[in-house]
């Protein structure tokens, strides 16, 4: 795996720490976001989960999906995207998370603002840890990197 601009493999153990949380805490994590000056992240189109929680509340991204961290306010958007094809984001700042667990050999692909394909993460149990400053889109394929 090429670097990231800041992307560095988080341990394993810190990684099942941050992804081991029970799935009963779905619900804990799905509660409203905070008002805060800065817009809150999002994608476009909008995918079928995005949850908001603080740290110890990280759902686990589920087979056969891919799942993004994104730090705002005192807690963390996370999105969980399911399907083929490109999305757009808007307000990803800071630092956060990658994780790819779809199956098959499917792959993550993260491009900048020029459409310049600026990383690609195979399926693996691991989150990568992510600058999301120079990422403008995620593209889901069915196609290995």
């Amino acid at each position: 795996m090429k670097p990231f601009h800041g992307i560095s493999r988080i341990g394993r153990c810190k990684a099942a720490a941050a992804l081991g949380v029970a799935v009963a805490a779905l619900a804990v994590v799905a509660t409203a976001a905070p008002a805060s000056a800065a817009a809150a992240p999002s994608t476009s189109p909008s995918v079928s989960h995005k949850y908001y929680g603080n740290p110890a509340n990280i759902p686990p991204c589920r087979s056969g999906h891919a799942c993004a961290i994104v730090a705002y306010g005192r807690g963390y958007y996370v999105f969980d995207f399911y399907k083929y094809g490109g999305y757009s984001l808007r307000h990803w700042r800071g630092r956060g998370g990658l994780t790819n667990v779809q199956t098959r050999g499917a792959a993550v692909r993260v491009y900048d603002a020029r459409g310049r394909q600026i990383d690609c993460l195979r399926a693996a149990r691991i989150t990568y840890e992510v600058d999301w400053n120079p990422a403008w889109k995620i593209r889901l394929t069915a196609n290995g990197c």
